[in-house]
């Protein structure tokens, strides 16, 4: 009996220990960055948005069938709709997404409203000499920021962050924090690091794997729907953040770190998300911003990329549909 007492403490000692090294381990990958949020955007009734309800009621029937966890749509800088499912709210964090892609992209903008970046077309090694001899000096900012890879480094994100943090003479999280995330209000955020990589190693990892609350990426949003302004403050240059969320070449599904491919109810729709769990969506032209929240399952296997989106698009006043210009000629291109 008494070996039995003893073999019991030694499996609960070493159970204690694994979780306890699961949890440093886990804390020891995260870069967090505390911040006390400041007041939520303002909220005003769909009807005074200028937004169907019934429209939304279309996407919420269909988000509440696809495993959705959060459904917010927000318009003119106000949050005009909150749908919730097991108890998610506004200050949930959501984590397994890629809407981080589009940060750095905002830090070039910033840096560019600052002065510390003039030209997106200068190789990378006017800001690190280091690698003049190397490929990766010779790609330009406007080359990375359109997603080309650069040899060496384990994204074209993690080359232009590390451009940042020369030229800013700060760490990236402090980037993101001060220069974004404290400007608008935002609340705690957290950042993976990188571990052993070569290149910035044991720094956020630039890109990906950021944490944050819905209602900080809703900000995100008004930022990109609005042209780099948020509640009357100018964080980019003007026209910077619609030269972001314009495709990099002919028919590119993608903008600088947003995704602009897709068939849409409008012409002018730009998302960000992470496989089927998460989606921003942004409507420059209705300045309209829709995230949906939610768990990869089987029952999101068939979700349709368009519905939730176009619903509210049809409903929202502004809009219009395709259509070929005034000034073209349709005899022109009809069989006859």
């Amino acid at each position: 009996m008494k070996k039995f007492g003893i073999l019991v403490l030694v499996v609960l000692l070493a159970a204690a220990a694994l979780f306890l090294y699961r949890f440093s381990a886990g804390e020891s990958d995260r870069i967090v960055v505390k911040l006390v949020p400041g007041p939520p955007q303002p909220k005003v009734s769909l009807g005074e948005a200028g937004i169907d309800p019934a429209a939304v009621q279309l996407a919420v029937d269909y988000a509440g069938k696809h495993n959705t966890s959060a459904l917010v749509i927000g318009r003119n800088g106000h949050i005009v709709f909150e749908r919730y499912w097991g108890g998610t709210t506004l200050d949930t964090t959501i984590s397994r997404n890629e809407f981080a892609s589009v940060l750095v992209p905002l830090l070039v903008g910033s840096a560019m409203n600052d002065r510390l970046i003039v030209n997106l077309d200068e190789p990378v090694s006017s800001y690190l000499p280091e690698y003049a001899a190397a490929p990766a000096g010779g790609e330009t900012l406007r080359q990375l920021l359109g997603g080309q890879a650069a040899e060496g480094f384990a994204s074209p994100a993690e080359l232009v962050a590390l451009v940042l943090e020369r030229i800013t003479k700060q760490p990236y999280e402090t980037m993101v924090s001060e220069r974004l995330w404290k400007p608008f209000g935002g609340g705690d955020i957290s950042f993976q690091r990188n571990g052993t990589r070569e290149v910035r190693r044991d720094s956020a990892t630039a890109g990906c794997c950021v944490s944050a609350t819905i209602g900080d990426w809703m900000r995100v949003g008004e930022l990109l729907a609005s042209d780099g302004v948020f509640e009357g403050n100018q964080f980019t240059p003007p026209r910077f953040v619609t030269l972001m969320l314009t495709p990099t070449h002919q028919e590119s599904p993608t903008g600088f770190g947003v995704n602009v491919g897709g068939h849409f109810a409008a012409a002018d729709v730009a998302w960000l998300g992470g496989g089927r769990s998460q989606r921003l969506w942004v409507v420059p032209s209705l300045r309209l911003v829709i995230l949906r929240a939610g768990d990869e399952s089987e029952e999101s296997a068939d979700l349709d990329e368009a519905m939730i989106p176009d619903s509210i698009i049809r409903g929202t006043s502004g809009w219009h549909p395709k259509s070929v210009g005034k000034d073209v000629d349709p005899n022109k291109y009809a069989p006859h």
